[in-house]
């Protein structure tokens, strides 16, 4: 007997690692020489499972990785991967380069998924031909294609495992199925920080749909929450990391990040069969999940509304006057909103009282939407499946649900938003989810419904036919599933390691120039596990913000910010002889050269002088006068970093300000403190002194950047440029902004003097 049960399972497990191989040979015969798809994050994810694999996890040592050096915490810009870290710290530890490591879990993410997903299906239909589709459909969706860069997504497989015990908990009423649900949950957390916020959002709504009794909801929900606590220490050292070095996300990059409207029908361009569904409508939009598997959903849910008894569900009167006025209102509303775009903005008034205005049509559109979706619940198919626990039902209500949930908090259409606030705004009031840059990420559980949805409804379509009928059918659908999805699976060179570097006799931290190349920094991030020098280079979720402040300063050409970074050790650089060689040798200035070779020079910048001194006392400012946007100085002085004067255009070169001390008094110090402003420092800066506003002399001039850069390092919070000065007998200070940038202004949220008065 268990030999009998084994066996389809065996043979499925076979036959997704065989397509695997076939799926994705080109990376089958390349697993010690080429990362699959790009160079850039599977570059990045092998170097945190290398660093997962010789460095002790939730020690302050691991989570300082070796990139952006010197920041603490650096680690915590990226996923963690210690799940992904299971398999390959061992292989590691077996002799497996990081790159073979990483490749042999990349291979693994397919036939897992796939065979999770199958498990998902059977438990649903207890028909393997039936869960061999559903297999397919999410192991090897055109989705999964899309994000053929991204492993941490690609190991999806605890979702699909977590559904499968909760609906074999409610078969069997067996809590050992509460310990698998547990564990699946734990293990997907520990793949993928996203799912670990995205899943419990649909195993919310799967227990409303199926487990409303206390009796089920309580047990499943003690279950998840003991899988949780394991993720306390990782989410207390994220967000203690995060607010120490300032990250956080805007709503405008979790925007940019969102799935488009027309994402259901893109495709990768990775894609074979479906390569015209490509198109550029924002960078994780491609949620495309296969046209069998709509197409199924389709025929099986018009299948379903057909055949619905008149008992299933009561249509009383009180019913009909919800959904009639739902769908009326959201009629009137869409109408509102269509009007913007034929007459423009418009309000109605009567007399002094305005009834209704619209001057957009983002909100009228929302409210429409939301009084549709009412009206749907409110329809008998909806309430006959709510009511039976429509295990179809829900998949297919769940696909959508994620779907939309892909759109982010403000859904565009082809790049245009056309939506106010839609439901993912809500989740963002919910703690960790505002920390998440792509909602596009849905996708993958709005492909897990779809592949669950697809075999339940090809059950009911095919449950008259014979079972060879039943068989062949589900053969045909999952090799046009594969068609489908067959990819073109290009290959990307690992970053060839620095040989200079063997001549280096320390450990010194190393910058590679040129910097803040997406594909540069990424190869440098992988060459630090050659050399094993920490690195100032760093590419991740995050960016620091010092990290941000040396971009901008090397693009203008200033390299006092690199001897800023050795002010306390020495800091050794390679130089690319073959990329504008001559332009970074004269940015760099004269250095000792250490090593060199056809391909790099490296120069060594000494330690500095450590340091400087304190600050001294703070002086009272009486006033200060600005060429531009005189009205706001007040905000430099009110104590809040949340204001902040700002020139309100972009530098030009000239802007200034004149502090006013209102006495003499000897200054050592002016401090402007960025807040929130970070990027918004000068670029150039130099400082006059005046004891009577008529006769100035210059009593600071230099990097404003390597100030920035500094700035960030020591108290990111509050960003504040320290300019030491030694200016004696001086009431009047005057900051000169000297350099242009085409974008950003200059913006101060709190300035302070610093000295002592005679």
């Amino acid at each position: 007997m268990a030999r009998r049960l084994a066996t389809p399972w065996l043979f499925a497990a076979a036959a997704y690692s065989a397509l695997t191989l076939a799926f994705l040979w080109p990376v089958v015969t390349h697993l010690s020489s080429a990362w699959p798809h790009d160079a850039i994050d599977p570059a990045l994810n092998a170097s945190i499972l290398s660093w997962d694999a010789h460095a002790w996890p939730l020690t302050r040592a691991w989570w300082d990785a070796p990139i952006f050096w010197p920041i603490h915490g650096a680690l915590s810009f990226s996923e963690h991967l210690l799940g992904i870290s299971v398999l390959t710290t061992p292989l590691q530890w077996a002799g497996a380069t990081p790159l073979t490591a990483y490749n042999v879990a990349f291979l693994l993410s397919f036939p897992l998924a796939a065979l999770a997903a199958h498990a998902l299906a059977f438990a649903c239909v207890k028909r393997h031909d039936v869960a061999a589709l559903a297999g397919c459909i999410f192991g090897f969706s055109p989705y999964r294609v899309a994000q053929l860069a991204h492993i941490q997504v690609l190991w999806a497989f605890g979702m699909p495992l977590a559904l499968m015990a909760l609906h074999k908990f409610l078969e069997r009423h067996d809590r050992r199925w509460l310990v698998v649900f547990g564990l699946a949950c734990l293990a997907q957390a520990s793949f993928n920080g996203y799912f670990m916020l995205f899943l419990p959002v649909l195993l919310a709504g799967w227990t409303i749909w199926f487990a409303r009794e206390p009796k089920r909801l309580v047990p499943i929900a003690a279950a998840w929450i003991v899988a949780t606590l394991p993720l306390a220490p990782l989410l207390f050292a994220y967000s203690r990391f995060h607010a120490a070095t300032g990250m956080s996300r805007t709503l405008e990059e979790i925007e940019q990040f969102s799935g488009d409207m027309t994402g259901v029908l893109t495709g990768s361009p990775d894609l074979i069969a479906w390569h015209a569904l490509s198109r550029s409508t924002g960078p994780e939009s491609a949620l495309f999940p296969g046209a069998l598997a709509l197409t199924v959903i389709v025929a099986a849910g018009v299948l379903a509304v057909s055949t619905r008894r008149a008992s299933d569900a009561s249509d009383s009167r009180a019913w009909r006057i919800v959904r009639t006025s739902a769908l009326a209102l959201s009629a009137l509303f869409c109408a509102a909103a269509a009007s913007v775009h034929v007459i423009g903005p418009w309000r109605w008034t009567v007399g002094s009282a305005t009834l209704a205005s619209v001057a957009s049509f983002e909100k009228p559109l929302s409210q429409s939407a939301a009084l549709l979706a009412l009206g749907v619940l409110g329809s008998r198919t909806f309430r006959s499946a709510w009511q039976r626990k429509s295990v179809f039902g829900f998949y297919v209500i769940g696909a959508v649900a994620m779907l939309v949930l892909s759109f982010g908090p403000r859904p565009a259409l082809a790049g245009v938003p056309y939506f106010y606030r839609a439901p993912y705004y809500l989740l963002l009031q919910l703690p960790g989810f505002s920390e998440l840059r792509v909602p596009a990420r849905f996708g993958m559980l709005f492909v897990l419904c779809v592949a669950t949805a697809a075999a339940i409804g090809f059950a009911r379509l095919t449950a008259d036919l014979s079972a060879r009928s039943r068989r062949l059918l589900a053969a045909t659908a999952i090799v046009v599933v594969l068609i489908e999805s067959w990819p073109h699976v290009t290959l990307a060179i690992p970053a060839s390691p620095i040989a200079a570097l063997a001549r280096v006799d320390d450990r010194a931290p190393l910058i590679e120039l040129p910097l803040g190349i997406t594909e540069r920094d990424a190869d440098a991030v992988y060459r630090s596990l050659a050399h094993g020098h920490p690195t100032v280079n760093g590419h991740s979720g995050y960016s620091p913000l010092h990290y941000e402040v040396l971009k901008v300063a090397l693009q203008m050409g200033d390299g006092a910010v690199i001897a800023e970074l050795a002010r306390d050790r020495d800091v050794i650089v390679a130089l690319d002889h073959r990329v504008e060689f001559e332009r970074w040798t004269a940015v760099l200035g004269p250095r000792p050269v250490i090593a060199d070779d056809a391909d790099y020079r490296i120069v060594r910048v000494a330690k500095g002088p450590g340091p400087p001194s304190p600050l001294g006392s703070p002086l009272h400012v009486q006033s200060i006068a600005a060429d531009l946007r005189g009205e706001a100085v007040g905000q430099m002085l009110d104590g809040d970093l949340r204001t902040a004067w700002s020139t309100g255009r972009a530098q030009a070169g000239g802007e200034s300000l004149v502090i006013d001390l209102g006495r003499i008094a000897d200054v050592s110090a002016v401090r402007l403190a960025q807040g929130p402003y970070s990027m918004d420092f000068p670029r150039g800066l130099s400082v006059d002194c005046s004891a009577d506003r008529e006769h100035w002399s210059s009593c600071w001039s230099g990097s404003a950047p390597a100030l920035a850069m500094r700035a960030m390092l020591d108290d990111p919070q509050t960003g504040a440029l320290t300019i030491r000065l030694s200016a004696e007998g001086v009431r009047y200070v005057r900051l000169r902004q000297t350099a242009a940038d085409p974008v950003v202004g200059w913006a101060v949220a709190e300035l302070g003097v610093f000295g002592r008065q005679p």
